[in-house]
């Protein structure tokens, strides 16, 4: 602190500020953002609009809140699902909006998807990917509870966010 204090006269800078913000925080500093500087963003990321971005940001911090809380994500409506782009502004999720059942609309695996297609871009050697279909190929099949229990569809892996 005493380092900001010397350097920056007291005021913390944006980029450091942005590092100790939670991620409730960080999606309502972005949707308050000016267009200008929101498209920056998007265009960086090849996500269409400002609105889809901040779907997006609102989702993931949803799901990170459910799991940090170790509530039940399997099975689960998601509050603020991940608007989903129309056809073609994201060739790589357009096969999300073929889904039209409630569970593929709301359920977890939109927001998986938006992850993997993000972390390409942030950062395409994570593994984060090949991580989640191995947890995703665990899941267990018993009764009311399988892959489909969160949005999954059955062809998933054949879809372009889990090819290499």
């Amino acid at each position: 602190m005493a380092h900001f204090r010397e350097k920056y006269r007291d005021q913390m800078p944006s980029w450091a500020l942005t590092e100790i913000m939670e991620l409730g925080h960080l999606s309502r500093l972005y949707v308050g953002l000016t267009n200008s500087i929101a498209t920056e963003i998007v265009t960086a990321y090849a996500i269409p609009s400002k609105r889809v971005m901040s779907s997006w940001i609102a989702s993931l911090n949803y799901v990170r809140n459910v799991a940090a809380h170790h509530a039940r994500i399997c099975n689960r409506k998601l509050v603020t699902a991940p608007k989903r782009p129309d056809k073609g502004q994201v060739p790589l999720l357009d096969h999300l909006r073929d889904e039209q059942s409630s569970k593929q609309v709301f359920g977890l695996y939109n927001a998986l998807a938006v992850m993997a297609y993000m972390l390409r871009t942030i950062d395409p050697n994570s593994g984060w990917t090949e991580r989640l279909i191995e947890l995703v190929e665990e899941f267990p099949h018993t009764g009311h509870l399988r892959m489909h229990s969160i949005g999954i569809p059955d062809d998933w892996r054949n879809l372009e966010p889990w090819k290499d």
